[in-house]
């Protein structure tokens, strides 16, 4: 299967046969998907990472919100990703991390976040693998400035699910969830340590729960096995 390459769009440039196509991938990964819930998500958010294959079809996207925080009365910004998906016949490339990391992970002035929530384990796992500082990380407690900032964007986005002892959102109303098989914690991938403490901090990832994490998208937090690779030359 030949590689996917990535671009970084608005909303409004995307047409309605990408549409259909994102929406289709959609319900192939996730149940309980709603095509005014999934376009209202798309309507709300700043840019969308587009995945192609050769010949132009959508394999896969995500979609990006820039948000800026008032955290105990100084700014903390970000980009939060919301919907987020591969075909699974497309797994196991780096076109999206490559495309994320290329247009987010650049030096700056001031400290830059990445809002991540996880219903899988895979998603969990793209931050240890990559990232040298995150949370949570099963090494080490949370710190308190990165705990508060956590909180801060959970309780701004997900006023209402957020579960601040436990650091999942709970949600009270009917959510998209992975499809059993897909949300990818069985006995053979909780040998990964991983994977098992994403289980462990989020028991309900099988009803759709996310896990709050955080990392800085600063180049100098990438594992530097990793940051060529990512980022280029």
């Amino acid at each position: 299967m030949a590689e996917l390459t990535g671009e970084v769009l608005g909303p409004s440039e995307l047409t309605g046969p990408e549409r259909d196509r994102m929406f289709a991938i959609m319900e192939q990964v996730y149940d309980n998907t709603d095509r005014a819930v999934f376009e209202d998500d798309l309507a709300g958010k700043d840019e969308v990472i587009v995945l192609r294959e050769p010949g132009g079809e959508v394999g896969g996207f995500s979609t990006q919100l820039f948000v800026d925080l008032d955290l105990d009365g100084r700014t903390v910004r970000g980009v939060f990703s919301g919907d987020t998906v591969i075909a699974p016949e497309h797994w196991g490339g780096m076109s999206l991390f490559q495309t994320f990391a290329r247009r987010y992970i650049v030096p700056r002035d001031d400290p830059w976040y990445w809002f991540l929530i996880c219903k899988g384990q895979r998603t969990y796992r793209i931050l240890p693998t990559f990232f040298t500082d995150y949370w949570p990380d099963r090494h080490r407690p949370t710190p308190p400035e990165a705990a508060r900032i956590m909180a801060g964007y959970a309780t701004t986005l997900f006023p209402d699910d957020y579960d601040p002892a436990t650091g999942v959102l709970a949600y009270r109303h009917p959510k998209d969830r992975l499809r059993p098989g897909i949300a990818g914690v069985d006995e053979v991938t909780v040998r990964n340590r991983d994977a098992a403490f994403f289980a462990e901090r989020n028991p309900g990832h099988a009803l759709g729960h996310d896990l709050v994490c955080l990392t800085e998208l600063d180049p100098g937090n990438l594992r530097p096995r990793h940051r060529e690779r990512l980022l280029g030359p």
